[in-house]
């Protein structure tokens, strides 16, 4: 059922009207109960949101610097810093510019109070190249919390076996040219 004002304007129904008012006591009275010095529970962030203006956010994600991944499989780290008196919960979303590189689309954290903390998130190398991480920071009813990041990430997903080759190469090699020398020096000794 809807209501109408004389003037043709739409008015909320009363349940309409009852499930936003009970919603609006929930999230302002959640902050207050949450920062009591007997809350254990980290705090959702859709109670943070009630108290924070879109601009003035005190959890976010930190602007790293750039990733260089060379490996198959591995983890990126994202730094959220928490500036509120209470633990946190969010989910962290990630999207890749590309297919380069795969890994879930969110994972959920919880950054301890006034802290700058690491979330790791897994990632799966596909192909080498340049891939842009798009990383932003949602409650778990899907409000946003913070502005969006771009980290930029170099991925050489084959480095790695060759680092290794490279290295085994070289020790060989200084391991034959022992070995050669010191037969040498007995060879010579025992004339």
């Amino acid at each position: 059922m809807r209501f109408f004002s004389g003037r043709g304007t739409k008015i909320a129904s009363p349940r309409k009207r009852f499930v936003a008012t009970s919603l609006a006591l929930l999230l302002t009275a959640a902050p207050i109960a949450a920062t009591s010095a007997n809350a254990t529970q980290p705090l959702s962030a859709v109670a943070v949101h009630s108290t924070a203006s879109a601009t003035d956010w005190r959890i976010h994600i930190v602007r790293g610097s750039d990733i260089n991944l060379v490996a198959t499989a591995s983890r990126v780290p994202i730094q959220i810093r928490n500036d509120y008196d209470t633990d946190i919960r969010v989910l962290i979303w990630s999207q890749p510019s590309n297919l380069r590189v795969t890994m879930p689309k969110a994972i959920a954290f919880t950054a301890p109070a006034n802290t700058t903390s690491n979330a790791t998130i897994p990632v799966q190398a596909i192909a080498n190249g340049e891939v842009r991480l798009n990383v932003w920071l949602t409650s778990f009813s899907g409000v946003r919390l913070g502005h969006p990041e771009v980290l930029n990430m170099s991925v050489q997903r084959d480095i790695e076996g060759s680092i290794l080759i490279g290295f085994f190469v070289v020790v060989g090699t200084l391991g034959f040219m022992g070995a050669r020398r010191m037969m040498r020096r007995r060879a010579e000794g025992s004339q």
